[in-house]
């Protein structure tokens, strides 16, 4: 196929097993590995990162295969029952990840000693090519987006837009508080950069210790002594999050500080931490909100607006399996 490449799958994958256990959403599953462009281990297992973490909608999802909300939704439980991948549920969409992917890790070797040569440069080639794929993809992730290294004056910006959603979040607080909160403006700065950069690491630490450090700093700045049963999925809901913990840290102190400024009494604390997790989440809307208008400015221009865009390697790919979707469709039919 023009502009398709090679992706390692094992041969294992053929197995009954497997055919019972993925059925239909089997090209969901090759996407998942042909558009892993990161792997890292966790407790022995290596998971690859699809699309640098880029959170993706189903409907997103769905073009790409021509199917519906209802049918994605239907892989992804599958793949993820049975252990295939990995979901990361996120505001702006889903993470997914794949179990031993093996895409950068392994390398395919033939069998023949003739051809070893032959497999060297082959192996060479595809690495090229596979490595042009992930800069591609990486390029074209309108979420995670590198700011321009042309337009860095323009990024000049970027500090008064912090100190602007800082000023916001912190009206009516008390004076203490504010200057505190103000002080903290780099968690927020390197917080844009990890974020634009598609470089928040959910596996470094995992979800349970993320789970474990989030609960651990809310009861200390809290003065809370034992941690509240119901509370355990309200802070997992936060740890799932593509956000780093240091500016989970930093919401956590704005909703304590805002419970402080509308309290009655002053021995009352926050009872629950959904006070927190509404804070967080719609500081964290507000953050990403900012952060695609900063993106949008600073995306390069194409050289001929009118000009065809040329399609990446891996829409390339995409178009193809559309295409062969369709054309079993019609075999279907007749």
């Amino acid at each position: 196929m023009p502009g398709s490449y090679p992706f390692p799958i094992y041969s294992g994958l053929l197995e009954p097993e497997h055919y019972k256990k993925i059925g239909s959403a089997i090209w969901l599953f090759l996407w998942c590995v042909s558009s892993t462009t990161a792997e890292k281990e966790e407790e022995g297992t290596v998971w690859g990162i699809v699309l640098g973490n880029k959170p993706m909608k189903l409907s997103e999802i769905g073009e790409r295969f021509g199917v519906n909300d209802k049918t994605v939704s239907r892989w992804l439980d599958n793949l993820e029952q049975h252990e295939y991948i990995r979901v990361t549920r996120a505001p702006r969409g889903l993470i997914l990840a794949v179990r031993n992917s093996k895409k950068w890790t392994d390398k395919i070797v033939r069998s023949h000693e003739n051809e070893q040569t032959e497999m060297s440069d082959q192996m060479e080639s595809d690495k090229t090519k596979l490595s042009d794929h992930e800069g591609s993809e990486q390029t074209n992730m309108s979420d995670h987006q590198q700011f321009s290294e042309s337009d860095r004056t323009e990024m000049s910006d970027l500090k008064d837009i912090i100190k602007n959603l800082i000023d916001r979040w912190i009206n009516g607080l008390g004076e203490d508080d504010q200057k505190e909160l103000s002080s903290r403006s780099g968690v927020l700065t390197s917080a844009v950069g990890a974020v634009s950069t598609g470089q928040i690491d959910l596996d470094k630490p995992t979800i349970e210790q993320r789970v474990l450090q989030i609960e651990k700093y809310y009861m200390q700045k809290n003065g809370v002594l034992n941690p509240v049963p119901s509370d355990w999925e309200h802070v997992r809901e936060v740890a799932n999050e593509a956000m780093p913990l240091d500016l989970v840290y930093f919401f956590i102190d704005l909703a304590i500080a805002r419970k402080k400024a509308t309290r009655r009494r002053p021995a009352d604390k926050i009872r629950m931490f959904s006070y927190c997790k509404t804070v967080i989440f719609g500081c964290w809307d507000d953050l990403l909100s900012y952060l695609e208008r900063v993106q949008a400015k600073t995306r390069v221009p194409a050289a001929n607006p009118e000009s065809p865009k040329r399609k990446s390697k891996q829409q390339q790919e995409i178009d193809e399996l559309e295409r062969f979707i369709r054309e079993e469709r019609e075999r279907g039919t007749h």
